[in-house]
């Protein structure tokens, strides 16, 4: 219960942050726009690219929103002294970093919304009913990694130095899993390597489940997903001792 309430009040600052609503969802929003009605001419000929870039604008999206509520905020409020704080309270120090998992894994909805929103009213993007779900849910439920990604930069960063870090995560891993730009003009190393981010993995899985996306396997962009999730959720469960949140 203690979780619950405490989700809730983190969920309702985060939703009234600018940075938030900034850099998770008109960032992801503005992009998915100048690249699919300024200038989609210049980024692909395919004709479904409006709905394959609607769906890495949503992957971004919640990878930016995960990292900000659950790497940003931990760090920031572990600088801050707030986390020592909260361990002098009934709610235990796991338990404080369940509520950030459930806020962040909520914050990246918004992003995927918006985008979703976007694509089916400006650009006409059209799927039946139960891939329009499927493909929400595929990114949703996948972006669990991203949240754990982000608990693991808030318990090794403090204060400013968590933003520098899930910035240094977020655009690289960003810009190579193909979220931003289409891979096939990277060199060929660059493209095999992003087959191992689990941006593109997710961006992936999303595409596997639209019409005409199950030609290809499903099964390497999910044990990618699932190994990212398993080394990364060793890092958090390492560090979500109490010292550790009481660092500052």
């Amino acid at each position: 219960m203690h979780v619950l309430r405490y989700a809730k009040l983190d969920t309702l600052c985060l939703i009234r942050s600018g940075y938030f609503l900034t850099f998770s969802v008109l960032f992801s929003a503005g992009f998915y726009l100048m690249f699919t009605v300024v200038a989609a001419d210049a980024i692909s000929d395919s004709p479904d690219f409006a709905r394959d870039y609607m769906l890495s604008m949503s992957v971004s999206g919640a990878f930016f929103g995960a990292l900000n509520a659950a790497g940003i905020r931990l760090g920031a409020e572990r600088g801050e002294g707030w986390a020592r704080q909260i361990l002098l309270t009934p709610l235990s120090g796991r338990a404080y970093l369940g509520a950030k998992a459930l806020t962040a894994w909520l914050a990246t909805l918004p992003a995927t919304l918006v985008v979703f929103a976007l694509g089916a009213l400006v650009n006409d993007v059209s799927m039946p009913a139960a891939d329009w779900l499927a493909a929400l849910a595929v990114i949703w439920g996948a972006s669990a990694v991203f949240v754990v990604a982000g608990l693991a930069v808030g318990l090794v960063a403090v204060g400013e130095a968590a933003q520098f870090t899930c910035l240094g995560v977020f655009f690289p891993l960003a810009l190579l899993g193909g979220l931003w730009f289409p891979l096939d003009d990277f060199p060929t190393g660059l493209r095999r390597a992003a087959d191992y981010l689990p941006t593109r993995s997710l961006d992936q899985l999303a595409t596997l489940v639209t019409p005409g996306g199950a030609d290809t396997s499903w099964l390497r962009p999910l044990l990618v997903l699932v190994c990212w999730g398993a080394a990364l959720g060793a890092v958090v469960l390492s560090r979500s001792r109490a010292a550790v949140l009481a660092r500052v």
